[in-house]
């Protein structure tokens, strides 16, 4: 498997990312092409596939302006690959890729509900720094998480 940063010129991927984006969000924050397209040219997104080219996970990065920061603004794994260390493997491979670009922080939301995901984040040593109290309409809440990636 690897990692792939996903370039206007090398765009093959997008109907599979947008395939996954449906497939985990529907209309609750899935990612459409024109959002897509913009992480393309003016952020950053990353992601993980196999062998045979499947897409296995996605994440999507913006910057924080004025900081060596970014903010994970999409993350997800093809349903059909989950809870097979994919996430996992393409978060750690993105740190990499991230630092080495001079970034020093990353921050992301999470529902508090997701169990899953918050026991991802924290075995990657994300920290929960606060609730974001009805952050996407009344009782859509997200835990605020952090990492430091300082070399």
């Amino acid at each position: 498997m690897r990692i792939i940063e996903v370039l206007p010129e090398n765009n093959k991927y997008i109907d599979s990312i947008m395939r996954n984006e449906k497939e985990h969000f529907q209309d609750n924050g899935a990612a459409d092409l024109w959002l897509i397209k913009g992480f393309v040219r003016y952020g950053k997104l990353l992601i993980l596939i196999n062998e045979k080219d499947e897409l296995l996970s996605v994440a999507q990065y913006m910057q924080v302006f004025g900081k060596k920061e970014v903010f994970l603004y999409g993350f997800s794994t093809v349903k059909k690959f989950q809870r097979q260390g994919y996430g996992y493997e393409l978060l750690k491979r993105s740190e990499v890729f991230l630092r080495g670009l001079g970034i020093e922080k990353i921050k992301l939301t999470v529902d508090p509900n997701n169990i899953p995901g918050i026991n991802l984040y924290k075995k990657l040593n994300y920290s929960i720094i606060e609730l974001q109290k009805d952050e996407y309409g009344k009782n859509i809440d997200r835990y605020l998480m952090e990492k430091l990636i300082k070399s």
